[in-house]
């Protein structure tokens, strides 16, 4: 249990655990890059908490489009396979590592003992489900109610704070970001170089004034 309790400065309701000296089972495992941990349908026997890497979840229609739900960081757990064990529902997105990670694996019997007798973990969990749930609230407003064109700038803006900031990505992955095509992505980053906005070149985006990007999202007129 020395082991769970060295992760305490991550999730501080493992030292709890192991000052309580309970008996939880859980597996470490090692995720790299590019590696599927859960596709839509599957079902989840366990509750991963990473204590290192990325790992981002994304839903795909029908049509093959992929749009960004969220994304696991270290210190954080995939609610997801929460509400899927609690509700014996499988895995409605799919789950994809997006840097290299790690993951403490609580299984199911041992993560509904913990909801049960420990405050502090349940504690996490509804902070945690609560945060998720407005961050989707938040996905569901801007796919909803703004224009791809507000959202692309919106991306470029979140991911910049001076002018010459260099954004290290490509076209496709914008478009998985803010939730539309790649061809839709390429057509409006060339009408904001064509002014002067920003600058293109393989795999990057340089923002050359981001103050005319502020002053569109500050109007909503593109």
């Amino acid at each position: 249990m020395e082991q769970l309790k060295s992760y305490k400065e991550l999730f501080p309701f493992f030292e709890g655990i192991s000052a309580n000296e309970m008996k939880i089972n859980y597996v470490k495992k090692k995720f790299p890059k590019g590696e599927t941990i859960f596709h839509e349908g599957d079902s989840c026997a366990g509750v991963p908490f990473v204590t290192k890497g990325c790992i981002r979840v994304s839903k795909f229609g029908k049509n093959g489009k992929e749009m960004s739900v969220y994304r696991v960081n270290a210190g954080e757990t995939c609610i997801l396979t929460v509400t899927s064990i609690l509700s014996n529902e499988p895995y409605p997105l799919t789950a994809t590592v997006e840097k290299d990670a790690e993951a403490i694996i609580l299984p199911y019997q041992d993560f509904k003992l913990l909801m049960e007798v420990n405050p502090h973990f349940q504690e996490y969990i509804y902070k945690t489900i609560s945060l998720r749930f407005l961050e989707v609230i938040k996905i569901i407003d801007e796919v909803i109610f703004q224009s791809i064109d507000e959202r692309l700038v919106k991306h470029l803006l979140r991911y910049t704070k001076n002018d010459g900031d260099l954004i290290e990505t490509t076209h496709d992955k914008i478009a998985t970001e803010i939730g539309t095509v790649r061809e839709v992505v390429s057509r409006l980053l060339k009408e904001m170089e064509r002014k002067g906005w920003i600058q293109l070149s393989r795999g990057k985006v340089t923002v050359v004034e981001r103050s005319k990007l502020e002053e569109l999202m500050k109007d909503k007129k593109l």
